[in-house]
């Protein structure tokens, strides 16, 4: 699943979770709605129905009370001219001779009418408010979706009924009771407490109405204040809920990403100091295991291209190979600069061969390119090619510190040849012989100078390799060590350049294949091992050879038998004499310039 998708899904569920809050508040709120719908539109106007009720019921009492009460004063009236006995022609004599009497009955008649007339009104009124209650409850009823709201207005109505019964029933009584004024004063006694008893049990049930209507208005108060409370938890605990959620949603999905994010650094980091068996595992669909396995596929590549650099380094020099593969401008393209090429063979290592086996011949030279390359590779130079016994190598930047090539390439030519007597050493394990094994000696010859370095070659095969005048000489002054007997020729440049090695002067030459004569010198030994005799030596030569070269030939004679004298297996010195024997013999050569020109390579 996508990091985007992560997000949204947390999202969602805060989303869905403050929705489900949101849903029970309104759910809530429509409760409290029809709390509130139940007492506005029922349980008060009821309660205010009821209290007119009442008022009516206790203005319908008051009614009949005037209404017995003239009754009364009416009956006492005519009881001061009628008899129960008289008939009707007797009474209206009777009343036509007394005519403020008649006027008082009338009038008394009159306000009983009236009061009646206000009773009946009021009696209806009372029918008018009940039977509007009736169908007030009655509609809540049929509306209310609630169960208990159902069963609260059903309690009500048969309450509403029987007021109207028990009214009707007071009211038949009343209208009785005022209609027959004739009537015994026992029936009259006895009507009256029926009356009175049916006015107590309209004001019971009366009371009893009114009683469950405020129980049921409270129940309704509370029931709206508890779903608005219930609400307000409900919001606070979704809004705490939602963004705890969030919040542990979002730091599962952060440490989600943050872990497997930490692992990729550090596996880069091992990656960046060479460890290429790192692989991790993809753990996710997202775009961290999408990164991951990109990863692990770019290690790949790397362990891929560390193993060719690995192969190809045993063939070509490492940083070279690293170079071509990164496709550097400096290792692939052909650029001028100042090179010290450096050139070693074994001396007639060709017939020396001759005497090992092609397996023990095979370890020889594995043994010593192993032994001689070390010192020129730790030096950081580099190996251009081996050819038989022979090595070629050179340094130039990139691959070496600025200014100090050719003191490398000139202690790496000192140490090769410290290594030859370990060589020789070794020869024995090596060949398998024991007795008659040949001295092998080594020619190193070494030139600074500007040379053209790349890759060299056709479109299908190419050669890092390093060409010019300077390559050239290298290659002169390793062979030139046969004619001087020496072990290791240098270069004008070479000399003047290397730092913490004394040098001897050896001869003035020209090589073939060159013009330009140049001054070759050979090491004597690094500056802190100087002996005065090695330093003797190295002034005497210097002498000796400049009068050879100013023609001076008796001087150069002196001078070069005093260097053989001390030390007999001088060969350079015995050079110079046998050169002085034949200038001696055959006379000096033409155009002599000081330069010994050399016709072989």
């Amino acid at each position: 699943m996508r990091i985007a998708w992560k997000i949204f899904g947390i999202s969602l569920i805060v989303f869905a979770v403050m929705a489900a809050a949101a849903a029970f508040s309104i759910y809530k709120i429509f409760e409290i709605n029809n709390e509130l719908q139940l007492i506005s539109k029922v349980y008060s106007p009821l309660r205010n129905e009821i209290a007119q009720i009442e008022v009516v019921t206790l203005q319908e009492e008051i009614d009949l009370e005037r209404a017995e009460k003239y009754q009364a004063e009416l009956r006492a009236d005519r009881l001061e001219v009628l008899s129960y006995d008289k008939s009707a022609e007797e009474i209206d004599a009777l009343l036509r001779d007394h005519p403020e009497l008649q006027t008082r009955i009338k009038h008394l008649e009159e306000r009983l009418a009236d009061d009646f007339t206000r009773f009946e009104e009021h009696a209806n009124k009372v029918e008018e408010l009940l039977k509007s209650a009736e169908a007030r409850v009655k509609a809540a009823q049929d509306q209310s979706a609630s169960l208990r709201d159902k069963l609260e207005l059903a309690a009500l109505y048969p309450a509403l009924v029987a007021i109207e019964t028990q009214h009707n029933n007071f009211h038949t009584h009343a209208s009785t009771l005022v209609n027959t004024a004739d009537l015994p004063p026992a029936t009259r006694e006895k009507l009256e407490e029926q009356l009175e008893q049916e006015e107590d049990k309209l004001t019971a049930h009366l009371d009893e109405l009114h009683k469950h209507v405020s129980q049921f208005t409270d129940q309704s108060i509370a029931t709206a204040a508890l779903h608005e409370q219930q609400a307000l938890y409900a919001s606070i605990a979704a809004t705490a809920s939602g963004g705890a959620l969030a919040l542990l949603l979002s730091s599962l999905v952060i440490s989600g990403i943050l872990r497997p994010m930490k692992l990729l650094t550090l596996s880069a980091k091992r990656v960046e100091q060479g460890d290429f068996s790192v692989e991790l595992e993809p753990r996710t669909q997202d775009e961290i295991g999408t990164l991951t396995r990109s990863f692990n596929t770019m290690v790949d590549g790397l362990r891929s291209t560390q193993k060719i650099k690995d192969t190809f380094g045993q063939y070509l020099d490492p940083r070279v190979v690293s170079g071509l593969i990164a496709d550097h401008e400096d290792a692939s393209a052909g650029e001028k600069k100042v090179v010290t090429a450096y050139f070693s063979d074994l001396a007639d290592f060709t017939s020396i061969s001759e005497q090992f086996t092609p397996s023990g011949l095979v370890r020889v030279l594995n043994r010593y390119l192993d032994l001689m390359s070390s010192e020129i590779t730790d030096r950081q130079g580099v190996i251009d090619k081996y050819i038989g016994d022979a090595i070629m190598a050179f340094w130039a930047q990139p691959f070496c510190d600025d200014g100090g090539q050719t003191t490398l390439a000139v202690e790496s030519a000192l140490r090769n040849i410290e290594h030859m007597q370990a060589f020789q050493d070794e020869l024995p394990e090596l060949t398998g012989l024991q007795k008659n094994l040949p001295q092998i000696r080594q020619r190193i010859g070494i030139a600074t100078g500007d040379a053209v370095i790349g890759s060299i070659g056709s479109e299908k095969t190419k050669n890092y390799t390093i060409m010019g005048d300077t390559v050239n000489l290298g290659a002169r002054l390793e062979s030139a060590n046969k004619i001087y007997g020496t072990q290791l020729l240098v270069c004008q440049r070479t000399r003047d350049t290397a730092s913490g090695i004394e040098f001897r002067a050896v001869d003035r030459i020209q090589v073939k294949g060159k013009t330009e004569p140049t001054s070759v010198f050979t090491a004597l030994a690094r500056s802190n091992d100087m002996t005065p005799s090695l330093k003797e030596l190295q002034a005497t030569s210097e002498e000796a050879l400049h009068a050879f070269a100013a023609g001076l030939w008796s001087d150069a004679h002196k001078l070069f038998a005093t260097i053989l004298a001390k030390d007999p297996d001088d060969k350079i010195a015995r050079v110079f004499l046998n050169r002085l024997q034949i200038i001696e013999t055959q006379g000096v050569p033409d155009r002599w310039d000081g330069v010994w020109h050399l016709t072989s390579k």
